[in-house]
């Protein structure tokens, strides 16, 4: 029977991949799987570290079986903080079971995690360095990152402006900033809030959102950035998120515009994974981990909330060709 080594897909953020290789004759090799993304605006840091398995017979079968993928309670796990090159402290991590993953190829339980407990923070003018001992083998695995810092300035939408339109497709709505430090992309994210009322039981509203992504920007060398919302983008990802309900009507509440900047390594993450195109179907893989393989980054999340829609915007909501079947008013 041949022997599987199946690398445990990585559970991200739409960043994920799953390998499988085929090997005859090597023997077995602890392989760690590490996936950790650092933001400095969440109170607590989360990473999965899962291991590669070899094994004769069904490898789906394997896969079922959550010790082949997940490992004891043997590894240490600790984020060491540096400063201008200095050691200035860590953080040791700690194991807890999480919930259960959707159910697929892997047992979707225990799915066991490592955490920082809340009480630390991430600092922005600072680099980490993972570093993942198993106690039990010696193997240690380490990765580093720089840390993602907030962004400079967000200039359009202005904190004056109470009201954005998204409803002229000659003139279309751009998001002006400026990078944050270390910072390799961006994406534009958008929430969209909305009043939902039973239209047999008016005393029946709900305030409900929608999240979607609008777009994304690579940053080159120009430190100002801008990511452009057209008109069919904004709608068309309503009609998208909003179900069609003959049984409601719906008032447009407000949006937040939320900016998530990411380091180098994730944004080469996500370009190697991309779904591939053309002739050749396969996916190269990039890893940044020393020792393992996965991805070890970070980002930093900005928002721009509460900002209402313009007039003209609320029509086209009301009226307009895509999002007329909504039910806004």
């Amino acid at each position: 029977m041949n022997k599987l080594l199946i690398s445990l897909c990585l559970l991200s953020l739409s960043l994920s991949s799953c390998k499988t290789d085929v090997d005859l004759l090597a023997p077995y090799k602890e392989v760690m799987v590490i996936y950790g993304v650092l933001d400095p605006t969440d109170s607590v840091q989360y990473i999965r570290i899962n291991k590669a398995f070899l094994g004769e017979g069904n490898a789906y079968t394997f896969a079922q079986v959550a010790d082949s993928f997940q490992y004891a309670d043997v590894l240490d796990v600790k984020l060491e903080r540096y400063k201008n090159n200095n050691f200035a402290g860590a953080i040791n991590l700690e194991r807890f079971e999480g919930p259960p993953l959707k159910d697929g190829i892997f047992a979707s339980a225990p799915n066991y995690l490592y955490r920082t407990t809340g009480l630390d923070s991430i600092y922005q003018d600072s680099e980490y360095k993972l570093v993942v001992t198993n106690t039990q083998t010696g193997n240690v695995v380490t990765s580093k990152t720089v840390i993602v810092s907030k962004v400079g300035s967000i200039t359009n939408p202005a904190s004056f402006q109470t009201a954005v339109d998204f409803a002229d497709p000659d003139n279309q709505f751009i998001a002006k900033f400026t990078r944050g430090n270390n910072a390799k992309y961006y994406d534009l994210n958008m929430r969209f809030n909305y009043y939902e009322t039973e239209i047999a039981n008016p005393s029946n509203t709900q305030i409900k959102s929608v999240f979607f992504r609008v777009n994304g920007v690579e940053y080159l060398s120009n430190n100002s950035l801008e990511i452009a919302v057209p008109y069919s983008a904004f709608y068309s990802a309503l009609k998208r998120t909003i179900p069609v309900d003959l049984l409601v009507t719906r008032t447009a509440r407000s949006v937040d515009l939320i900016w998530v900047g990411g380091a180098e390594e994730l944004y080469t993450y996500y370009q190697v994974n991309r779904p591939p195109t053309g002739i050749n179907q396969s996916i190269p893989q990039y890893t940044n981990i020393d020792g393992g393989i996965g991805i070890f980054s970070s980002k930093y999340s900005d928002i721009v909330s509460d900002k209402l829609l313009s007039q003209t915007s609320k029509d086209s909501l009301q009226y307009g060709a895509i999002t007329k079947d909504l039910g806004f008013h």
